[in-house]
Parts: C-alpha cells; sequence; structure tokens
C-alpha cells in the first residue's frame, strides 16, 4: 500500500470495473469535465446518488392527502384479526424477503 498525503480524505482499496461502448464512455466524459470531475469521480458520485435515492425510496411512503387522510384513519381505529390471514401466516412457507 502506498503512503497517501494531508489532502487524500480516505484510502480507497475497493476497486469497481465497467465496460462501456464508446458512445457512453465519450457521454461520462463530456459530463465529466463539464462538471470539473475525473470521470472516476463524476461516475462515482452519481452512482452513490442514484443508490442513496433508490434506498430511500424503500424507507419513504409518500401519499398524495387523500390517501394519507385514509392511512391516518385507519391507523386510528382499532385493529381486526383476520382468522383466514392468521391462520395462513401460522402454515409453514418457503417464500423469502428480499431485504
Amino acid at each position: 500500500m502506498y503512503c497517501h498525503c494531508q489532502y487524500m480524505a480516505t484510502v480507497k482499496d475497493e476497486r469497481l470495473q465497467i465496460r462501456v461502448d464508446p458512445t457512453d464512455k465519450s457521454l461520462l466524459e463530456q459530463a465529466a469535465a463539464a462538471s470539473h470531475l475525473n470521470v472516476s469521480a463524476f461516475v462515482l458520485q452519481a452512482a452513490a446518488a442514484r443508490a442513496e435515492e433508490i434506498l430511500a425510496e424503500r424507507h419513504t411512503i409518500r401519499l398524495d392527502a387523500r390517501a394519507a387522510g385514509a392511512f391516518s384513519e385507519a391507523l386510528q381505529r382499532p385493529a381486526r384479526v383476520n382468522k383466514r390471514l392468521a391462520e395462513v401466516l401460522r402454515r409453514p412457507h418457503k417464500l423469502t424477503w428480499l431485504d
């Protein structure tokens, strides 16, 4: 491992490799230059922003006013046990969650 100077915040040991066609590479190079970044920094910044966006969508529910009212109202009502659903949930199953 090499010694890094005081201007590097972290040592980057991990590597990503991708193959792109010439048109995509040119597009990325132009966008990176317009952003005053090198291609690696531009791609990493764009990919990280998109990754954060996707992960945030999995934790956020957006509702319009009508749907938000219905949701709030449903939370105020006492829960009722659905016997058929409870029975199905007690059975062994082969499903796995992605998260």
